[in-house]
């Protein structure tokens, strides 16, 4: 049903925007999201053929990345770096380890797949759906009912108010960028399992349109989850319009542009605040 179907490409859709959201709410926009999703499916990858565990490769690879970020945000912010610079420069260090880190450990750049990472497809994409939306409203609610969570969402707007109430600004900016982390991770380890192997540049632009869905839901989370939805049903457009009689002639490469030319024409229609 196209329905579940288009639930099913929310899911780590969704995630990945959480991120990209409770960055933004710090200040920090997180621009490494696109290549953190790729890393974080080869670390899924490479974890499975070593432990023979799925769910202990979801979490490894968590782990992994949300580790490295952190180790690159505290030498940045210790030496007071542009972290909108060091960001950018984070994307390009992961698209870069993930190809040095296949080429070293499988001896290619291309696609890699094994016997030891073969899921059933169906029952796949249910659990991961379901660990995806249940992490994504998990920091909903966190954001939304908790004191941690309404800090971070003042930490960018209203940071000097936090210092003079003694709350380490630092931290929550830190934290924003262990959410996006985690989250930009655990999108790539759910595409990499639903596809039974990793695919050089499986983020597809994941990440830019998770930053999209934030521009264009005005930091509002749900708002933001309506964007999510609507990116996830213009990508499910793009591979299933050609079943409609009137669009079987359109070429298939623009079909596939469909979600980022959606993004164009929604941040150039959606009004926003003058600056």
């Amino acid at each position: 049903m196209p329905v579940i179907s288009i639930l099913h490409i929310t899911a780590p859709l969704l995630v990945v925007t959480m991120g990209a959201l409770i960055s933004e709410y710090a200040g920090r926009m997180a621009m490494f999201l696109e290549y953190i999703i790729n890393l974080g499916a080869f670390f899924c990858f490479a974890f499975t053929i070593l432990t023979h565990n799925i769910a202990a490769a979801f979490f490894l690879s968590v782990l992994s990345c949300t580790l490295i970020t952190i180790i690159f945000e505290r030498l940045a912010t210790r030496s007071k770096a542009n972290m909108f610079l060091v960001s950018l420069a984070l994307n390009m260090l992961y698209g870069a380890s993930t190809t040095l880190f296949s080429s070293l450990f499988f001896g290619t750049r291309g696609v890699l797949y094994s016997e030891l990472f073969s899921f059933e497809a169906p029952s796949m994409r249910i659990a991961t759906s379901i660990l995806c939306y249940a992490f994504a409203f998990l920091q909903i609610a966190m954001l939304v009912k908790t004191t941690p969570g309404l800090t971070l969402r003042i930490t960018g707007s209203n940071a000097d108010m936090l210092r003079a109430q003694g709350i380490s600004v630092s931290f929550y900016k830190m934290l924003s960028w262990i959410f996006a982390a985690a989250d930009g991770a655990l999108c790539g380890c759910v595409l990499a399992a639903r596809l039974s192997s990793f695919v050089p540049g499986m983020s597809s632009g994941r990440g830019w349109t998770a930053l999209a869905a934030v521009f264009l839901g005005k930091k509002h989370p749900f708002l933001v989850a309506l964007s999510v939805a609507a990116f996830a049903l213009a990508e499910w457009l793009s591979t299933n319009i050609q079943n409609i009689a009137m669009f079987k002639n359109v070429p298939h490469s623009l079909l596939l542009a469909l979600p980022y030319l959606l993004s164009l024409l929604l941040i150039i229609a959606v009004p926003q605040k003058a600056e």
